[in-house]
């Protein structure tokens, strides 16, 4: 899969491609809850980049985002990944018999 214009080797039906996923996704979730929303904004959008840094880098071994300064951009790419996903889990799971007649 491409990300971020860098070819990923990511695979979400492999096994071990998919469970990476949702640990990443169990510590996505954990590390929002510990951003501090009343702090200041640059701690707050830092806090966020890494936080979906984290979150490619740990689902797909590849670090796409270490020189990010950007939420949007960051938040972009967590997107456009999720939507890589959701296309290969279609593509995979989407089999039907009627296809092969």
């Amino acid at each position: 899969m491409q990300i971020r214009g860098r070819e990923v080797d990511f695979r979400i039906t492999r096994l071990k491609d998919a469970a990476a996923m949702e640990k990443a996704l169990d510590h996505m979730a954990e590390s929002e809850k510990k951003i501090n929303r009343k702090g200041k904004l640059t701690e707050i959008m830092s806090a966020t980049i890494e936080m979906f840094r984290n979150f490619v880098k740990e689902s797909t071994g590849e670090d796409v985002l270490e020189d990010c300064d950007d939420v949007e951009e960051a938040k972009n790419v967590y997107i456009e990944m999720l939507c890589e996903v959701s296309k290969q889990k279609e593509e995979a799971l989407g089999f039907s018999m009627d296809k092969i007649k």
